[in-house]
């Protein structure tokens, strides 16, 4: 009778023992007792990660061997998907400025990101609608208004064109703000398939 043990130290390598016994019942339980001495000199493996099985085959060859698997942890956070980050850009587009005239044009784009930090960026997978807040504000009278706007956004980018906003300022011959001074910019809205905060 042969008895072969393998045990698995790593991926790829591996330790046999085999034991060459005359088929008798004693030599075959002396020889099973020796088992765990053909482990003992292996790394200790995770108990959780490993299972065990017995074969034997048609030439009565009786074979141990210690199989690894993938772990509960390993396994729970497969699969997960997590959603964007986004953040919204000002560039600005033109500027007119003189001793009586300030006016500028911006045009407001948001980026999707794969980290909180805003350094990776990545592709939109799905189609998502964004919401944001359209400010005007008026600097000769202290007033705001806002508007609440929301656009639908197709996936396959990370940079979507989502409108504009202006600064336009006139003065006077003493410097003052005359007939006009006001702004518009856009600013983003939490919402649904997307992460606006940092």
């Amino acid at each position: 009778m042969i008895v072969v043990v393998t045990a698995h130290s790593s991926p790829g390598l591996s330790t046999q023992l085999i034991i060459s016994l005359p088929m008798n019942k004693t030599f075959l339980a002396a020889s099973l007792v020796l088992l765990p001495l053909a482990f003992a000199c292996q790394p200790e493996l995770d108990a959780s990660s490993e299972q065990e099985s017995t074969a034997q085959s048609a030439d009565e060859t009786l074979t141990l061997e210690k199989k690894s698997s993938p772990s509960v942890d390993a396994l729970s956070v497969m699969g997960l998907t997590g959603i964007p980050f986004a953040s919204m850009e000002a560039v600005e587009t033109s500027r007119y400025e003189s001793t009586w005239q300030v006016s500028v044009a911006t045009d407001y784009y948001v980026t999707f990101w794969a980290d909180r930090a805003r350094t990776s960026p990545i592709n939109l997978g799905s189609a998502i609608q964004l919401n944001y807040t359209s400010t005007y504000y008026n600097y000769m009278y202290n007033h705001s208004m806002r508007s609440n706007l929301s656009t639908s956004l197709s996936p396959g980018s990370h940079s979507y064109y989502i409108g504009s906003g202006s600064y336009e300022c006139y003065y006077g011959a003493n410097g003052n703000m005359e007939n006009r001074c006001d702004e518009t910019w856009l600013s983003l809205r939490t919402g649904v398939g997307y992460d606006a905060s940092y």
